[in-house]
């Protein structure tokens, strides 16, 4: 447990190789760092839901360590609190102070840190390179699956077919199109809040951020966005790589006998492999 600003205590779950595994790799401290937080429309979701489509398959691939975030969830809680709690658990982790993380057998490489999420979890993680860009916090790599980055009532007009999203048009007959928009309207019931760089990071700052990769999936409501941010990165300057599975669904990577999934996995591990390679 990490206490945050406001007094409470959000759990932290830490996940690295034993020092028997360490050993066997012949692998060396300080281990770089993976900082996830969850999907779950800020609504729901926990660490267990990542490891189910984003991380579980790293473990057997790399000798890093996991830190996974459970910030407190809406309605009970109101933004900004999933972000705040977040960065508050980032900013415990980068500190040399005394905490959690330096009671762990092992040492932490704090100048490899790479931020991960899958959904509204890679949204928090946008906002939070955002967030560390603007206090010359270096981040090693930002990895976004399927993510939500902007409120569907904030799209930029540019990328706008017609006055409607056209990923949130093509997905209304799936899971994906009624309930973001529900999940909007639990979130922002106010719709100009919306525009706030942190509920929807696509309309903030996009430069000087670290690496990206961003997962996009074709019968989603969040592609367009998807596509969106790794366009508007590119443009400043970012190193972006954007990956796009035509014809499956949001949660597409949780369904391990598809082909996509097995590329998304294949993808992610060629990826981490190259941004834990020595210069």
């Amino acid at each position: 447990m990490i206490k945050v600003r406001d007094g409470a205590e959000i759990r932290v779950r830490i996940s690295h190789p034993t020092s028997a595994r360490l050993q066997e790799k012949k692998a060396t401290s300080p281990l770089p760092v993976l900082f996830v937080t969850h999907g779950g429309g800020w609504l729901q979701g926990t660490h267990l839901s990542e490891e189910a489509w984003l991380y579980w398959h790293l473990y057997e691939h790399f000798e890093i360590v996991v830190v996974s975030v459970e910030y407190r969830l809406a309605p009970e809680h109101q933004f900004p609190v999933w972000i705040e709690d977040s960065w508050d658990v980032l900013e415990t982790l980068l500190s040399a102070g005394k905490s959690v993380f330096s009671d762990l057998d092992l040492e932490l490489d704090r100048k490899k840190v790479f931020l991960a999420g899958s959904s509204s979890g890679a949204g928090i993680s946008a906002v939070l390179s955002q967030m560390c860009r603007d206090k010359d916090i270096p981040i090693s790599g930002v990895i976004l699956n399927v993510p939500v980055l902007c409120d569907y009532r904030h799209f930029p007009a540019k990328d706008n077919a017609d006055g409607q999203i056209s990923s949130y048009r093509q997905a209304v007959e799936t899971f994906s199109s009624g309930a973001m928009a529900m999940v909007w309207n639990i979130i922002q019931p106010s719709e100009s809040s919306g525009s706030d760089p942190k509920v929807s990071p696509l309309l903030g700052d996009l430069s000087n951020l670290p690496r990206h990769i961003l997962f996009v999936a074709g019968q989603d409501a969040l592609r367009d966005e998807g596509i969106a941010y790794a366009t508007e990165l590119k443009g400043n300057g970012v190193e972006v790589e954007l990956e796009i599975f035509k014809g499956v669904p949001h949660n597409f990577a949780q369904i391990s006998e598809l082909k996509a999934t097995a590329r998304f996995q294949r993808i992610l591990q060629e990826n981490l492999a190259r941004w834990l390679s020595p210069l």
